[in-house]
């Protein structure tokens, strides 16, 4: 590989992510389930769309932020749910971030 994704981390947009999906977490448990859902979404896709990096990282970070989430509800079958909605929300960051140039 001619880049090793080891020494390229940005930490961040992990944490941008990080904060907001934690926001919708919370507001999630006085109102519901979804919410903590688009949370995840919204989260992964703040740091891909934060990232000045390839899709690749995007992606990344986006399941970083979904494992995060999912270990923060406390229920560790919903952690597959969110890593796939987090790579979700990822790709659709780096999606947006590519229409604004």
């Amino acid at each position: 590989m001619t880049e090793d994704i080891s020494n390229n981390i940005e930490f961040v947009p992990i944490i941008k992510g990080l904060v907001v999906s934690v926001l919708f977490f919370i507001i999630g448990m006085f109102t519901g389930g979804y919410v903590s859902m688009l949370g995840v979404v919204v989260g992964s896709a703040v740091s891909g769309f934060s990232t000045d990096l390839s899709t690749k990282y995007a992606l990344i970070y986006g399941a970083i932020v979904g494992i995060i989430s999912g270990i923060l509800t406390g229920a560790f079958y919903v952690i597959i749910l969110f890593i796939i909605l987090g790579v979700f929300g990822g790709f659709i960051g780096k999606v947006i971030q590519a229409n604004f140039n």
